[in-house]
């Protein structure tokens, strides 16, 4: 069973697929009936309605788990629901309400410690000792398991919180505070008004545009009032400009729209503002003004720059660089790298895609210019396999060429597998170089990474550099790579002790390595082209460009 680790149990249900409600979905209406936890009847007067508790202002956390699961235990015995529930519940501040759901197969045995469950599976111990809030067995009717497709709860312990508007969240196994600080990001609103809308997100906009800006802004519209929403005003402004979009429609109490904006266009280099507040609901002045504004940032890139790239992420992803949906983050390994950028394959549904944009760059100011980078990735096992590829655009965006592509164990960084959310130590990384000399012709190109998950184990990167192939040589004296171009063999003379000599295509693969005093390496059986060679030695590291004939 995949991912069965410390800090979540996979469901045993079959799945097409792995990916928890996004955050801001509305919450499926779902109406659950709790265990008398002295008898072990399914109490079933008094429904508990999940519209009904948000309704009347509570913020809902569920607790999805199954007896048999391990981590949910910890999760359960940490008392941090209980604890939320005791200082915020209806005998503390009576802001929220605990809802402890068995989504596997728990009965009255499993649930009070004393037997397994309704599938044989051994109990991890008495989940309803000393728990004030309402415990729900899924596979005890009247209940059903429709709650497991309606939440797509695809592993144990899943923790969801359920704004007052019935938007959801999925919050993760944290302590009280940060529960209760999750809190946070559902909208706070007036729930007594007939006419009152909120502005949940916005959307549309990219991260970066290249040699133009034209884009289509969305925002999600909710109506929290009484009354139907049949009419709101927004406001908008961009840069400073301001005008207004008159919206109709129809939307009940809560129901969300997308509303699609005016174009918006620029051909201004830099960090641009766009900014949408709803004015007026039902033509009357929006009574409550909380949540009533979006504004996003996007940037728009004419010039390309003729710097060279040398960025280590240690103030994170910069903003000139576009990271898609927001995928990638940094995180700090406390090492020789610090900040890296990691791609989380091992939370991420097979498939999903992020992207990592550098700058817009000339490269026609740059000779023999290649791109250098570190990597880090170790397997989740075999049957996951994750891959990174180097993309390369001269058309602003329109089309994408590949110059580098791994995957599985050419992608791997170090041998064996872990089930554990990977996390490299200085000695699991690798460097990788990338000849740009075959694009050197064009002063605006993109250079972007590619993530994509097998919903295996994280990639990492670090030190990212575009300069010329010359401008990374570290090696204070002099290397001699000869001849070149060569057809059979090529000599290196350096004072310095070689330890090993690679060549990588380029794709940036590996294609020849040898280690030791290596004075000279054949190049007989490579097919004709440009490859770099990398040297390391006692005394620092060199990349020379090599041509095969």
């Amino acid at each position: 069973m995949k991912k069965l680790s410390l800090l979540l149990c996979m469901s045993a249900l079959v799945m097409s697929s792995f990916a928890q409600l996004p955050g801001g979905t509305y919450a499926p209406a779902f109406t659950g009936y709790e265990i008398n936890k002295t008898t072990g009847s399914i109490i079933t007067n008094n429904p508990i309605v999940l519209y009904d508790l948000t309704d009347a202002g509570y913020t809902v956390y569920m607790d999805v788990f199954a007896t048999w699961c391990g981590p949910c235990w910890s999760f359960h015995t940490g008392g941090y629901l209980e604890n939320l529930y005791a200082q915020y519940g209806p005998t503390g501040t009576n802001e929220v309400r605990v809802l402890a759901i068995e989504g596997s197969n728990g009965n009255y045995a499993s649930l009070s410690g004393t037997g397994p469950d309704a599938g044989g599976s051994a109990t991890q111990g008495n989940w309803l000792n000393g728990v004030e809030y309402p415990v729900i067995p899924l596979k005890m009717a009247p209940n059903t398991t429709q709650f497991d497709n309606d939440y797509a709860i695809a592993y144990f312990p899943t923790v969801y919180m359920v704004c007052p508007n019935r938007l959801v969240y999925e919050v993760g196994q944290q302590n009280t505070a940060g529960l209760y600080a999750a809190k946070s990001t559902c909208p706070q609103f007036d729930n007594t008004q007939a006419n009152n809308a909120l502005i949940l997100s916005s959307g549309g906009l990219d991260a970066t545009y290249y040699c133009s800006c034209s884009a289509n802004p969305t925002v999600d519209l909710q109506n929290v009032g009484s009354a139907t929403l049949t009419s709101a005003t927004l406001t908008i402004n961009f840069d400073g400009q301001t005008s207004t979009y008159d919206w109709t429609g129809s939307l009940g109490t809560y129901e969300k729209a997308t509303v699609t904006l005016p174009q918006i266009t620029s051909s201004v280099d830099g960090e641009h503002t766009y900014t949408v507040t709803v004015s007026t609901v039902n033509g009357v002045a929006d009574p409550d003004t909380s949540w009533n504004t979006q504004t996003a940032t996007f940037n728009v890139a004419i010039s390309p720059s003729s710097s060279a790239i040398d960025e280590d992420f240690s103030n994170g992803i910069p903003s000139t660089w576009s990271n898609s949906d927001g995928l990638l983050e940094t995180y700090n390994l406390n090492g020789s790298h610090g900040n890296a950028v990691v791609f989380t394959a091992y939370n991420y549904d097979n498939g999903t895609i992020a992207e990592l944009n550098l700058p817009f760059e000339n490269l026609s100011t740059l000779t023999n210019p290649v791109l250098v980078f570190e990597l880090a990735h170790k397997r989740y096992s075999s049957n996951y396999s994750e891959r990174l590829r180097v993309l390369y655009s001269t058309n602003c965006g329109a089309t994408w060429q590949s110059l580098y592509s791994k995957s599985g164990n050419n992608l791997a960084t170090t041998t064996g597998t872990t089930t554990s959310s990977y996390i490299p130590t200085d000695a699991q990384w690798r460097d990788e170089i990338i000849d740009l000399s075959g694009i050197t012709d064009n002063d605006d190109v993109i250079i972007k990474f590619e993530f994509r998950s097998g919903w295996g184990n994280n990639v990492w990167i670090d030190n990212v550099k575009v300069m010329n192939g010359t401008g990374i040589e570290e090696i204070a004296n002099d290397v001699n790579v000869y001849p070149n171009p060569a057809t059979d063999m090529i000599n290196i003379t350096t004072p310095d002790n070689v330890l090993r000599v690679e060549i990588f295509n380029m794709q940036g693969q590996l294609v020849k390595a040898e280690s030791g005093e290596v004075n000279t390496i054949s190049v007989k059986d490579l097919a004709n082209g440009i490859y770099t060679l990398k040297l390391t030695t006692d005394n620092g590291s060199s990349v020379h460009k090599i041509v095969k004939k």
